[in-house]
């Protein structure tokens, strides 16, 4: 594996230092020849700054792009040939990015082999429930994964939960597909006895798959789901079985994954980096060179549990933008994790879903409850969740917790759901 690595990197350096007038000045002629981490990296900023130099193809231009991004037929190939896809990421940058047919058509392979590992079968009832927006990645890849399935429902995270569960419930998917929050509604259908399905196998992706959330698959459906680590830039990262679910497989075959701190110097296994720094081996019309992602990821300790020679995550702790920064007990300021904030609520009875948004002054927690929790659920989450941030170093701010239908989806054509929200940066 390193070695086939290592020769991959090296090819993929020598074209994007050819043909990529920008990787050609910033990275020199003897790229190939020198240590990846010794390389500048590429923060988002530049890419969309300098995108017409960074495509290696002279035919591709970032407003023809963004022309065909934005227009009525989005999902088709740009020139006939380029998958365009767009990313606000948490930055709040609008980012582009291209795939050619046989890029595009290996990171369709990646997944499937994914796939194979829990189990899911071409011939299996597959129900993918990904983003509405044309130019997200989730909206093309889950229509290629529906070739080839009769009747699988043209479903998203936006469609009405009442028609998703009709749908699904004529369809009887063995196997579910898209974002954990999505699950996790559906599980109170099942639940509840208005979702009647069977399904024996999951993969999610996107958002954190909260240990609240594996709970009520367990108690809806009995399955261990799987996860993906995946970004519209990358495709696939990492991604974990129902076996091993807190061991996130890198594909190292396909990226290089190197985890750093805020100086970009590397991290080691058991210590959360700042950011991530990917380089992909596959893309060539839009090479990625240490491509910073600003996700809070932890290496894993020793093997792959699986056996595969393959590296490891053991966690993902959520975009950075989502760490909050309350302040500290003992003066200054702490950074609050998102884990730490999703715990209390896995802790307490009769939430079903949760978002926190931080202004800055005052926290505000929205809650959406199942019909049988307990009375007082807002004020139990919000004990829990004071005392959780006091054990976290931090003097908890004013907290005011409120049970509402549902949780807005950000806007943009991900529309994810995003559970840590901080608004008074």
């Amino acid at each position: 594996m390193q070695a086939h690595q290592r020769d991959a990197l090296r090819a993929a350096l020598e074209h994007a230092c050819t043909a990529s007038p920008y990787y050609r000045e910033a990275l020199g002629p003897d790229a190939a020849q020198r240590p990846l981490h010794e390389l500048p990296t590429l923060p988002k900023r530049t890419l969309v700054d300098q995108w017409d130099r960074i495509v290696t193809d002279p035919a591709l231009r970032l407003a023809d792009v963004e022309a065909h991004a934005t227009g009525p037929q989005a999902t088709d190939p740009h020139r006939g040939r380029y998958r365009v896809f767009s990313t606000s990421g948490s930055l709040g940058l609008r980012g582009l990015f291209v795939f050619a047919p046989d890029e595009w058509a290996t990171w369709v392979a990646l997944h499937l082999r994914i796939f194979a590992r829990i189990g899911l079968t071409p011939g299996m009832r597959l129900a993918p429930i990904g983003a509405p927006g044309a130019t997200h990645l989730t909206r093309q890849l889950f229509a290629t994964f529906r070739s080839g399935r009769a009747g699988a429902p043209r479903v998203s995270v936006l469609t009405p939960l009442a028609e998703i569960v009709d749908a699904l419930n004529a369809y009887q998917p063995e196997a579910l597909l898209g974002y954990p929050s999505v699950a996790g509604l559906l599980a109170e259908e099942q639940l509840a006895g208005r979702l009647r399905i069977a399904p024996h196998l999951a993969m999610f992706g996107a958002e954190p798959t909260t240990a609240d959330l594996r709970c009520r698959l367990q108690a809806a459906w009995g399955l261990r789901p799987g996860n993906i680590y995946g970004t519209t830039e990358v495709p696939t990262v990492a991604s974990s079985t129902p076996e091993h679910p807190d061991a996130l497989e890198v594909i190292d075959d396909a990226v290089v994954v190197e985890v750093v701190d805020e100086h970009d110097r590397p991290v080691p296994p058991g210590v959360p980096g700042a950011k991530v720094l990917v380089t992909t081996l596959l893309n060539r019309a839009q090479p990625l060179i240490r491509y910073e992602l600003s996700d809070r990821v932890t290496v894993a300790h020793g093997p792959n549990p699986a056996g595969r020679p393959y590296r490891c995550l053991e966690r993902i702790e959520g975009r950075a933008a989502d760490t909050l920064r309350l302040r500290a007990r003992d003066g200054g300021e702490v950074a609050v994790m998102p884990y730490r904030l999703g715990e209390p609520v896995a802790r307490t009875p009769g939430v079903s879903q949760f978002q926190i948004v931080w202004d800055g002054t005052r926290m505000e927690v929205r809650l959406v409850v199942g019909r049988s929790s307990p009375r007082d659920v807002a004020g139990a989450l919000q004990a829990n969740l004071s005392e959780a941030l006091v054990a976290g170093g931090a003097v908890p701010p004013p907290i005011d917790v409120c049970v509402v239908d549902a949780l807005e989806r950000e806007p943009g054509p991900a529309a994810k759901l995003k559970l840590i929200k901080a608004t008074g940066r």
